[in-house]
């Protein structure tokens, strides 16, 4: 069994919604956003409140961590109105106990410059009709009253949340924003997303649309996005591109933008046979058998009960192009033919000018994976 199994088996993906929830004001139904069902508030199109701005930012943390920060600008043409927006989200599930609290944690809400109390409960002790909404009793909910003036709002949510992972995936973030047209305009007038990643190779939407259309990314700093989009787990899903970068994020600005699609970043467990798709756009690898041998180590989170005895079976050669993995995903300019030419297969390896040796900063497990393949290597 490849190591990075022994590490996360089956995590279920963490799913979360962004809803907006409207509240009854004494008693009455309130401009037609909601409807009332016995106890339940069944939230509708928002017939005022229009979503003018969002600027959406994403953190890779510690490996399988994300933090989200978005900023949002709203327009009510009238007069001051309450809303409840309510963050849905299901439990920490795989091997975690079924039961327990999402994996999220500092979460807060600023609104118009003050910072708002909330309140996090599972929806079965609510009285939102999670039923009709597709959602499970033992959900939670992250709720809080929002009071717009007239005109102008601000609103800023930050959090972090841990991502999923399986057999097929390291690690996968998901974040739902389509949710953005359930506003008066049915649309996010200005919306910028960044996409701050560490140096993974990525999968990212190559679309956010219906037609396919593929979304305008841009690298600000230096890396790749591979032109071609693949299908991502069958075709009946929406196709992915493939990004990694050496350093900067990436950027997408849209206009009047009506996402159909959701948000999803992910990087393959490439030791379950995801590694030919780094072969110059899934072209024939070369040196398959080495790669075969080494991509079991192609992680930026190595298993640190991986021995200097469980790297002996490798050759010299095959040792070297472990240790100057990272160094690779970080855009360095080998001078070895040997290690350049290995590399140079992958699309995701695009030399950086700027970067010198002396520039390369491993995280401290890098570290200590290189040291004890340093120690392998003195063996032969």
């Amino acid at each position: 069994m490849q190591y990075m199994q022994y590490k996360r088996l089956n995590q279920n993906i963490l799913i979360l919604a962004m809803l907006v929830l409207v509240c009854a004001l004494r008693g009455n139904a309130n401009d037609g956003v909601f409807y009332v069902s016995g106890n339940n508030l069944i939230p509708l199109q928002e017939t005022r409140i229009e979503l003018r701005k969002e600027l959406l930012r994403f953190y890779v943390t510690d490996f399988e961590w994300m933090k989200v920060d978005v900023d949002f600008t709203f327009y009510n043409p009238g007069p001051a109105k309450e809303v409840i927006v309510g963050f849905v989200t299901p439990p920490a599930g795989g091997d975690t106990d079924e039961d327990q609290h999402p994996q999220i944690k500092a979460f807060t809400v600023n609104v118009n410059g003050l910072d708002l109390p909330y309140k996090v409960k599972r929806m079965s002790d609510t009285a939102f009709s999670y039923e009709k909404l597709g959602f499970k009793e033992v959900d939670f909910v992250y709720y809080f009253t929002v009071r717009f003036h007239e005109g102008v709002n601000r609103i800023r949510h930050t959090y972090t949340y841990r991502g999923g992972g399986s057999v097929e995936l390291q690690r996968d973030f998901e974040y739902q924003i389509t949710t953005g047209k359930r506003w008066a305009n049915k649309q996010i007038d200005d919306f910028e997303m960044q996409v701050h990643l560490d140096r993974g190779v990525y999968t990212i939407p190559a679309s956010f649309r219906k037609d396919g259309r593929l979304a305008d990314w841009k690298i600000v700093g230096h890396g790749v996005i591979d032109e071609n989009p693949r299908d991502w787990f069958g075709e009946e899903n929406p196709k992915i591109r493939m990004a990694h970068l050496n350093r900067g994020y990436l950027s997408l600005k849209e206009r009047n933008f009506q996402p159909d699609n959701d948000v999803m970043f992910a990087e393959y467990n490439w030791a379950a046979g995801w590694v030919g798709r780094w072969c110059d756009f899934a072209k024939e690898c070369i040196d398959r058998d080495v790669l075969e041998k080494v991509v079991r180590y192609f992680t930026l989170d190595p298993w640190d009960g991986i021995t200097t005895e469980d790297l002996a079976e490798l050759s010299k050669r095959e040792l070297r192009i472990i240790r100057n993995y990272y160094y690779a995903l970080r855009g360095y300019d080998f001078k070895t033919d040997i290690i350049r030419n290995f590399y140079s297969q992958f699309f995701w390896y695009k030399p950086d000018p700027e970067l010198k040796l002396d520039g390369v900063i491993l995280s401290p497990a890098e570290k200590a994976f290189v040291e004890k393949v340093i120690e392998a290597e003195k063996g032969k």
